[in-house]
């Protein structure tokens, strides 16, 4: 015999819009609940987010319950952005072997240290090879 499903008491409870209805303007949605309709409760947000509920407020909602307060979370549709590519700026870098990059901008980034670095490492013991 398999194990009942459970859920826990504090999980999401999904609302479409059948179930759960938005009047954004007035701060106020209508609920369905097992014991009925619930109309009028009041819920709160940013200027920003009421501004892309009330643009982009599509299909589900998710109730929750967290940290001892209930939060209604709203899918949005949002359109998306398009991509910004115009460079700011421009860093040139030359490559070479006595200094490792030296850039536009007069930044040198020489190579002593990085060699220094690899003799050292050629140095250390290596370990057997599996094999």
């Amino acid at each position: 015999m398999e194990k009942p499903v459970a859920f826990r008491p504090d999980g999401a409870q999904p609302f479409d819009d059948r179930m759960l209805s938005w009047q954004i303007d007035r701060r106020r949605i209508s609920i369905w609940t097992t014991a009925g309709r619930v109309r009028d409760v009041a819920f709160t947000a940013s200027p920003e987010q009421m501004a892309t509920l009330a643009l982009y407020r599509r299909g589900e909602s998710d109730l929750l319950w967290r940290d001892g307060m209930r939060f209604l979370n709203a899918t949005c549709d949002l359109p998306e952005a398009p991509p910004n590519t115009d460079p700011v700026d421009f860093l040139g870098i030359d490559l070479s072997i006595v200094n490792i990059a030296t850039t536009s901008d007069g930044e040198i980034m020489a190579g002593r240290e990085l060699n220094r670095t690899r003799l050292r490492e050629r140095a250390l013991p290596r370990p057997p090879s599996a094999g």
